[in-house]
C-alpha cells in the first residue's frame, strides 16, 4: 500500500483509539442528550454507513475508473482535505441516518468500523500512486476528492461527528 495511504488509515487507527478510550465513549452512549440530536451510538454508526457507503461505492467505481485514467493526463498530486465540515453543518441524507442503535454495544460499533476500514483497505491496497491521486470520487459535496483525500475525509468526517457528540455530553451534563 501507498505510504501516504497507510499513513491515512494509520491517524483514523489513532483517532478512533483516543475517542474511544474517553470518558464520554465509555459512558451511556445510548442516551441522547439532546432529544433532536443523535447519541454517541448513533453517531459512530452514521460513520460507519457512510464508511461502508464510501466502500460500496468503490467496489463499483474503481473497475471503471482504473482503466480511464491511463487515457486522461494528470500532474495533480494535491493529498491536501481541507474539513468540509467546519462552519455550518449539514443534514444527513437519508440513506446515512443511523436508526435504531440501542442492540449494539460500543465494542460492537468499533468492530463495524474496523471490518469497514478493512474491506476499504483491501480494496485501495494494490491502486498505483497515479490512480491514488488521479481517480477522483463522483462526490459533488467534498468536490470530487481523489482516492488519498477521500481516505482522510473519513477520518474528519469521524473527527467531526466524536467532537460534537462530546462537545454537547460535556456541555449537557
Amino acid at each position: 500500500m501507498n505510504n501516504e495511504m497507510q499513513e491515512a488509515f494509520e491517524n483514523l487507527e489513532q483517532m478512533r483509539n483516543a475517542y474511544f478510550a474517553s470518558l464520554e465513549f465509555n459512558g451511556d452512549i445510548h442516551t441522547r442528550v439532546l432529544d433532536d440530536k443523535w447519541s454517541i451510538a448513533e453517531s459512530i454508526y452514521h460513520c460507519y454507513k457512510l464508511l461502508k457507503l464510501t466502500r460500496l461505492g468503490l467496489q463499483a467505481y474503481l473497475p471503471f475508473a482504473r482503466p480511464i485514467i491511463n487515457l486522461v493526463p494528470c500532474d495533480n498530486q494535491n493529498n491536501d482535505m481541507p474539513n468540509i465540515y467546519s462552519g455550518k453543518t449539514m443534514k444527513a441524507p437519508f440513506i446515512l441516518i443511523p436508526g435504531n442503535v440501542d442492540h449494539l454495544e460500543k465494542g460492537d460499533l468499533r468492530n463495524l468500523l474496523e471490518v469497514e476500514t478493512r474491506k476499504v483497505q483491501n480494496l485501495v491496497k494494490n491502486l498505483t500512486q497515479k490512480e491514488i491521486y488521479c481517480i477522483r470520487l463522483p462526490d459533488p459535496v467534498p468536490n470530487y476528492p481523489n482516492i488519498i483525500q477521500g481516505i482522510k475525509l473519513l477520518e474528519i468526517h469521524e473527527r467531526h461527528h466524536y467532537e460534537v457528540v462530546i462537545e454537547r455530553q460535556q456541555a449537557n451534563r
